[in-house]
């Protein structure tokens, strides 16, 4: 009874959250943020696929294929968006150090998706050449990897033995106060 609620509520706000970052993907021109929403949208898809039951599973198919695809083609501009901070920050920009930051945050992401790209590869090249580091990427976190499932009835036991205690504990309240 508990676990049901519980697992309701989870689904529901695994959906609101993928709904709420697919569409900050939509709105935002800046494909760093495009590319962090689309994993968070993403991995509260999968969260709320597993939550759900074994009938609905299929259904998610849609929306998981439509982030893939969305995903690609904002890898297309991140590598393009790379290839521009690099040529700015090679030309010994006052902010370089800034231009080079954000293009090690997306040549996370390029080598994460694309990890035999050639241009993605030559990127990865000039940043360090000119300096630069990109961050490991990681991953969002699953609520498989987090929640684990109380066994059946657990919740309801749990409640009733409380219950009994209280009732126990009240009895002998009653019979000290007489």
């Amino acid at each position: 009874m508990f676990r049901r609620w519980a697992e309701t509520r989870l689904y529901r706000r695994s959906m609101q959250l993928a709904v709420g970052e697919l569409r900050r993907a939509a709105r935002t021109p800046n494909v760093l943020e495009k590319l962090h929403a689309l994993d968070t949208a993403e991995q509260k898809l999968k969260d709320a696929q597993w939550l759900s039951s074994h009938e609905d599973k299929h259904r998610f198919q849609t929306g998981l294929a439509e982030i893939e695809r969305s995903r690609h083609q904002t890898l297309k501009q991140a590598i393009i968006s790379v290839n521009r901070l690099l040529e700015s920050a090679g030309e010994e920009a006052a902010d370089s150090a800034e231009m080079l930051k954000a293009a090690g945050q997306l040549l996370s992401f390029l080598n994460y998706y694309l990890p035999d790209d050639s241009a993605v590869e030559l990127a990865t090249a000039r940043l360090r050449e000119l300096g630069g580091e990109h961050p490991a990427y990681s991953p969002v976190p699953a609520l498989s990897e987090m929640y684990h499932r109380p066994k059946r009835g657990v919740g309801c036991g749990t409640a009733i033995g409380l219950i009994a205690l209280l009732a126990l504990c009240c009895a002998t309240a009653v019979q000290v106060l007489r």
